[in-house]
């Protein structure tokens, strides 16, 4: 019987937000050895598959001891990690680490128009967020502390700041190749400013063994900084111990630490791989965490990776595929069968920080194959001239290139070859291609759970890409698997997670509780199912004890809570639901979103001060939210404050000109002022935005009323009718035609 495997994944919340706009309603809105080369050396015994070679640190219970305790017994090897990248991949950012040039550019955001720049002084480093109005004033500051480093520095110094036990991302990356300035990866393309939480899937290959706290995906109660020697060896515990009893162990090996030079060659890559291989999605195993791999073990029985394009011979070169360039090599391939076959160590020693040894440091690998006598053999006059001993063999066999995920910086292609004017060394951008590709063998062999797996990755790459097709593809994928009995928990969760994000809440229903009914302390199943039902209008009940499960469960996820406390105000409990928000921002004080919904339900509520007071917050983290600044304006002009309520509800339409709510609301002021104009732009922007508005169509058509345009009054209320058939102003509109 073959063993069924499951698979997770971990995609963002789904939200809804409560939006409260005009006076009078509101709408929902959501160490190993090194090998070198081809030379000889003594042979070690090597585990092959399901051999009895074992690793007994693997064992449950082996406790991780850090890298200190391992720097007694093997000081050359502890110095010489530390010089190595893989130790210096998270950091804190000091005045010995820092190398940067701060504050020399500012970077601009050409969408939203938001500036950056970094600072230095005597209390630390800080990278400060602006925007400046049409005249040139500041109007928004916004400052996060760069606390952390992620990134050896080889080509790029990305930032984190912690706030509430969360480490956030920030926007902009010190690029060292090109000693400058400028977004993140991703962040041009859509800036995330400061809210990016790092999930487990980034940290664990900039970390050892973070302490994450259970289903948060972002908070770490520990956080140690850089890779460790357990991450290539395994817990050290068990080793520690033993050899501090005895120095020497038993048999032809030490059987209390994972030593890869006792592994087979895919075993020893995988170590390399659990970092240094990409995907266009990466799903884990069922059961499995970011952190569950171990050395030793089959990379491929935790997770499983797709490519969302064909794979050529050539590929595409990303920041974390050198393995697979590798495997392309004949250096590679025709080394396979040899006691020291070319891969990953043979050229990146882990003890060694080789990154300022210059191009001679590698070429000594290439030369320990490909010696004087073998360059004799290149008879060729021009070949003989540029293939001596000192010259650079990386330089010419393996370029360096740029990549799509890292701008300004080069990586090397380490396809070693011939390479050629026609050859393929240029990343080739994937967007519009809709196969996904299967890396894996296993995921490939019609195995009962591989069409499974495909299906959650079509989900995931439409989710990520935004292509409502390619999760359609997803779904209909899962649906004939589910028919053929094929079931898998987080697979009947993604299928009606992905219904749910197409507002198909009936068809998501049934698969959400078959998830929940296999694993009912999952707070992101209960929360999506809570919306399902929602959606579907199901028993309110129920909805609620779902949420207040969920919150049970893990009552540090925001999200949830914001989505529990907009429910309650479904419901007319705006008391509880003020308590809800208020919990957001105590254990999350960087929430704009729990400060925006805190606001407007004091709003509601008629506590004018304190509605203002965080709404206020709400902008000072998000300039651009059109909410917070529409509800502003009408505390504003419940204070008798027309003037400032006017200046605030444009500024919404300026910096969110297609906010329904704030375009609305607008209107009505200008409407109310007999700016009739205006308020006929702004209302009629209004209905183009939300055309289910009734209210915005209404009042519409009373401004075209008021401006003597009788025959567009009608339309618009008749529109206004249809929406809502017993809508009064609607109805007092053809009543005075």
């Amino acid at each position: 019987m073959k063993r069924k495997r499951g698979g997770s994944v971990d995609p963002p919340r789904f939200l809804y937000v409560v939006s409260f706009h005009s006076n009078i309603s509101y709408l929902l809105i959501a160490s190993f050895c090194v090998l070198t080369g081809c030379t000889t050396r003594d042979v070690a015994p090597v585990a092959e598959e399901n051999s009895e070679l074992q690793f007994l640190n693997l064992r449950d219970g082996v406790e991780f001891v850090g890298d200190v305790a391992c720097f007694d017994c093997h000081e050359d090897e502890y110095h010489g990690f530390n010089e190595h990248g893989m130790s210096r991949s998270m950091y804190k950012l000091t005045a010995e680490t820092a190398v940067e040039l701060f504050g020399s550019e500012i970077v601009v955001d050409s969408v939203s128009g938001l500036r950056y720049q970094t600072v230095s002084s005597d209390s630390g480093y800080f990278m400060l967020e602006f925007l400046l109005d049409t005249h040139g004033n500041r109007v928004h500051e916004l400052w996060r502390e760069m606390e952390y480093v992620v990134g050896s520095g080889t080509s790029a110094r990305t930032y984190l700041s912690e706030q509430d036990g969360w480490f956030y991302e920030l926007p902009v990356t010190w690029y060292t190749q090109q000693a400058r300035w400028d977004f993140s990866p991703g962040y041009r393309v859509a800036n995330k400013r400061f809210e990016r939480k790092m999930a487990d899937r980034c940290v664990v290959c900039h970390n050892s063994y973070p302490t994450p706290v259970a289903q948060t995906n972002g908070m770490y109660s520990e956080m140690p900084l850089g890779i460790g020697c357990e991450r290539c060896h395994g817990p050290g515990g068990l080793h520690v111990s033993e050899r501090l009893s005895s120095s020497e162990a038993p048999g032809d090996y030490d059987a209390t630490i994972v030593n890869p030079v006792h592994l087979t060659l895919e075993r020893r890559l995988d170590v390399c791989q659990q970092c240094h291989q990409n995907a266009s999605v990466s799903l884990l195993r069922d059961g499995r965490t970011a952190y569950d791999f171990r050395p030793s073990e089959r990379l491929s029985d935790y997770v499983a990776f797709f490519q969302a394009h064909e794979t050529t011979d050539s590929g595409d070169i990303g920041v974390i595929s050198h393995a697979d360039r590798l495997k392309l090599s004949a250096c590679f391939l025709d080394s396979i069968t040899l006691e020291t076959p070319l891969e990953c160590t043979t050229c990146h020693d882990p003890h060694d920080g080789f990154r300022d040894k210059g191009p001679e440091y590698f070429n000594e690998t290439c030369t320990s194959c490909h010696g004087e006598g073998r360059l004799a053999q290149l008879n060729a006059s021009d070949a003989l001239d540029t293939h001596s001993l000192d010259a650079n063999c990386i330089e010419c066999h393996m370029p360096q290139t740029d990549v799509i995920e890292a701008p300004h910086s080069a990586f090397t292609d380490h396809w070693i070859r011939v390479v050629t004017d026609d050859s393929d060394t240029q990343p080739q951008a994937a967007h519009d291609d809709i196969f996904m590709t299967a890396y894996f063998e296993q995921d490939q062999s019609g195995e009962e759970d591989a069409d499974l797996y495909e299906g959650m990755a079509y989900i995931t790459r439409g989710f990520q890409e935004g292509e409502q097709d390619l999760m359609l593809k997803g779904i209909d994928i899962l649906g004939l698997a589910f028919d053929d009995g094929h079931k898998m928990s987080e697979a009947l969760y993604l299928h009606g997670y992905a219904n749910v994000l197409l507002s198909q809440y009936d068809a998501a229903i049934p698969t959400l509780e078959e998830s929940v009914r296999l694993e009912p302390r999952k707070t992101e199943r209960l929360n999506t199912l809570a919306q399902a039902y929602e959606g579907a209008g199901r028993d309110p009940q129920r909805i609620e004890s779902l949420y207040r499960e969920a919150l049970r469960i893990q009552p540090l996820l925001s999200d949830v809570r914001i989505n529990y406390g907009r429910f309650l105000e479904t419901r007319n409990r705006v008391d509880e639901a003020i308590t809800q928000y208020q919990e957001v921002i105590r254990s999350e004080s960087w929430n704009a979103l729990g400060f925006y919904n805190l606001g407007t339900a004091m709003l509601r509520q008629g506590e004018l001060e304190k509605a203002e007071s965080n709404l206020q917050a709400a902008i000072r983290l998000d300039p651009f939210h059109g909410g917070a600044l529409s509800n502003l304006g009408l505390v504003q002009l419940q204070q008798g404050r027309d003037t400032q309520a006017l200046q605030t509800l444009e500024t919404a339409v300026e910096r969110n000109p297609e906010h329904a709510e704030a375009l609305e609301n607008l209107g009505t002021l200008l409407l109310n002022s007999e700016l009739l104009p205006g308020a006929i732009d702004m209302l009629s922007r209004a209905t183009q935005a939300n055309p289910r508005s009734a209210n915005a169509f209404a009042k519409l058509g009373l401004a075209y009323f008021r401006s003597d345009n009788y025959a567009d009054a009608r339309l618009s209320a008749q529109k206004a009718l249809q929406l809502n058939p017993s809508h009064p102003l609607a109805t007092q509109i053809i009543e005075a035609l």
